[in-house]
């Protein structure tokens, strides 16, 4: 509960350290943004470009789309759209020039208005993204991050009332079967997993637990292999958000914010993913 009302302030201080949310909170403003053309803004990046157009292309379902280059925006000033581009940390290990924001945060953005400098009141949607990404982290990080978003939106429209879109109902019901971890393996990157004395990872996790090099999770999100979930983190200044999702379509399992110090997965992660299952069992 503790964990709900500190995001709930934060959202009303108009920006959330949240997991692959929005800021819509009435139900008539998503159903009109339904009907909103989405602008994928291109920067002079060529990974970038290619994945993100790629991702869009095969996962973003939610509104109609088209891509424009970050010069070619002037096109845009008037009518209905939003738009979508990715926004890096202060401590990101992104060489691409992309754009960054006035809350830190490492995540593709939808903002009402493009702006280089994404302000609180601009945006719409986000979804984290790791800290570091090279030329071949692109394709598994836009993947992810497109189908999040996606996921969000789809789970927001079908919202009952206004009061269901509210952080902790939102987090509580979010569009997954949480179900799905009871049968799949737990990926973390090398490195990543961080226990002490005799805590052992698949008995906290009542599951299997694998330490893999990251093109591997990178692999299972290429091929959206239904066999995995895994986790992964993104820092800002503030805190450091640690997520599991499934390597298909990106279902959100598990969030928590942490410290910046703190992003590793630990035994406390593991066992709340085991009560996550326990609980997905009894309900179903």
């Amino acid at each position: 509960m503790k964990k709900y009302a500190l995001l709930a302030l934060l959202l009303i201080a108009g920006f959330t350290s949240f997991a692959q949310f929005g800021t819509f909170k009435k139900l008539e403003d998503i159903e009109r943004f339904k009907d909103t053309r989405l602008v994928v803004v291109l920067f002079p990046d060529s990974a970038y470009t290619s994945s993100v157009i790629a991702a869009v292309e095969r996962y973003w379902t939610f509104t109609g789309f088209e891509f424009a280059e970050d010069t070619a925006l002037y096109r845009y000033k008037k009518g209905d759209y939003a738009f979508l581009y990715f926004s890096k940390s202060k401590g990101s290990k992104i060489k691409a020039k992309v754009a960054s924001s006035e809350e830190d945060m490492n995540a593709m953005v939808i903002t009402r208005k493009f702006s280089r400098r994404v302000t609180p009141e601009n945006l719409l949607v986000y979804g984290f993204c790791s800290n570091r990404i090279d030329t071949t982290d692109w394709e598994a990080e836009t993947t992810r991050a497109i189908q999040l978003m996606n996921n969000y939106l789809n789970a927001a429209v079908q919202a009952k009332s206004n009061g269901d879109m509210s952080p902790s109902s939102m987090m509580s019901d979010y569009p997954s079967d949480k179900a799905q971890l009871v049968d799949k393996k737990l990926l973390i990157e090398d490195k990543q997993l961080e226990l002490k004395g005799k805590e052992d990872g698949p008995t906290l996790f009542d599951g299997d637990v694998e330490e893999v090099d990251v093109e591997e999770i990178q692999k299972a999100i290429k091929w959206q292999d239904n066999s995995y979930v895994y986790f992964y983190y993104s820092k800002d200044e503030k805190y450091c958000n640690k997520l599991v999702v499934s390597a298909a379509n990106s279902e959100l399992m598990y969030f928590v914010t942490d410290s910046p110090d703190k992003c590793k997965c630990n035994a406390k992660d593991l066992k709340a993913l085991k009560e996550i299952k326990v609980k997905a069992v009894k309900g179903k």
